[in-house]
């Protein structure tokens, strides 16, 4: 029970992150991280695809209401990446870095292509905005990048509170 309580103040606490003016200037060529699905990849990723799902769902309604706009666009996107991360998370034996890293690249652009066609279909015809100038490429590395430390530090408090 511990280790779901860590994930979702994690996530809570990256949602927050992501919503104030300190994150806005954390970017580079316009491209900001995505703290929240670094967690939540590594929360399914450790936790199985029920709980990736059910937390994916919830963070990304809860970046909806933040957000305004399209209510459920991010909360369909983050609860595909929650099921797909768990079950492959299942399938893979050991918890790796490397493989975190690796998933974490893929996922990213899974997000990225998930959320352009449902842009495409419910707000705007032929909006690709996540592939416009690689954006989406820069993302997923920098991603990568972010998720050693964090996955560091998620499997030190993971291990402190199972003893």
């Amino acid at each position: 029970m511990q280790k779901y309580v860590i994930f979702i103040i994690l996530i809570a606490f990256f949602i927050f992150f992501q919503s104030t003016l300190f994150y806005e200037n954390l970017n580079i060529r316009d491209v900001h991280p995505d703290f929240v699905i670094i967690i939540l990849s590594l929360a399914a990723f450790l936790l199985g695809p029920m709980p990736g799902q059910i937390m994916g769902f919830a963070a990304g309604l809860v970046m909806d209401i933040l957000a305004g706009g399209l209510l459920g666009i991010n909360a369909c996107t983050y609860t595909i990446v929650g099921f797909g991360v768990g079950i492959v998370g299942g399938m893979i034996y050991g918890r790796n870095i490397l493989i975190s890293i690796i998933l974490l690249f893929f996922v990213t652009l899974l997000k990225g292509v998930l959320l352009s066609m449902l842009a495409a279909i419910f707000l705007e015809p032929g909006y690709f905005g996540y592939f416009s100038q690689g954006r989406i490429f820069l993302e997923a590395v920098m991603n990568c990048l972010l998720t050693v430390p964090l996955f560091f530090i998620i499997m030190r408090v993971k291990k402190l509170a199972t003893e």
